[in-house]
């Protein structure tokens, strides 16, 4: 285990008792639901029931990281056909040689006059 820096341990130690005084305060008031739920909330919990496989249980994700995915599947795929529509050639019969750019230049020379 790497040693810790004193700003990475004092950080650490204060997450942990401002985890640990929330979970009291609600623990302490059991007549308030609402610090309860704030409680389970600030540890993952309260996303309704969820799927559990083997000791795990996942949750639903909200719309927002939903619709986000797919946006950025789509922009993904827009990419890869746009960039196949302009480098295709390049893509299914490999590079011209370097020496073919000057004969097609010197073809175009021709044809101009």
């Amino acid at each position: 285990r790497k040693p810790q820096t004193k700003a990475a341990m004092a950080s650490r130690s204060a997450v942990g008792a401002l985890a640990s005084s929330v979970v009291r305060r609600a623990m302490m008031n059991n007549s308030s639901s609402a610090s309860l739920t704030q409680a389970r909330r600030f540890a993952a919990g309260g996303h309704g029931p969820g799927q559990t496989y083997a000791g795990l249980t996942l949750h639903e994700p909200p719309f927002i990281y939903k619709a986000l995915g797919q946006l950025a599947g789509a922009t993904m795929w827009f990419w890869v056909f746009y960039r196949f529509y302009h480098d295709g050639d390049a893509f299914i019969n490999g590079h011209d040689s370097h020496w073919m750019h000057d004969l097609i230049e010197e073809e175009k020379k021709k044809l101009k006059a």
